[in-house]
């Protein structure tokens, strides 16, 4: 299943209200409305400090929730020997 194929695109998000999002794509600005599986996940990451979130350029829907096997499938960098543990908290003691 290639959920990316050609229309994954990254957007700039630039503002979060209760029922939709403002993401800068491609220099063009548009409004998503969020699904309810979207919401949590979206307030997680701005509260994170992440505002890139995955858009389908196509539908111009936010891709947030996927299983694990898309994930690896969509990103199969994930399995490279040099990245395994990169993101693994480390010990500032050095």
């Amino acid at each position: 299943m290639a959920v990316f194929s050609h229309n994954y695109t990254l957007g700039l998000i630039k503002e979060v209200g209760e029922e939709d999002v403002l993401i800068s794509v491609n220099g063009e600005d548009i409004e998503v409305v969020l699904k309810e599986t979207d919401r949590e996940v979206l307030l997680h990451m701005v509260t994170e400090n992440v505002f890139l979130v995955p858009v389908d350029s196509h539908t111009n829907e936010l891709i947030l929730n996927m299983d694990e096997a898309t994930m690896r499938e969509a990103f199969p960098e994930m399995e490279l020997a040099e990245l395994l543990g990169a993101a693994e908290e480390f010990d500032d003691e050095a």
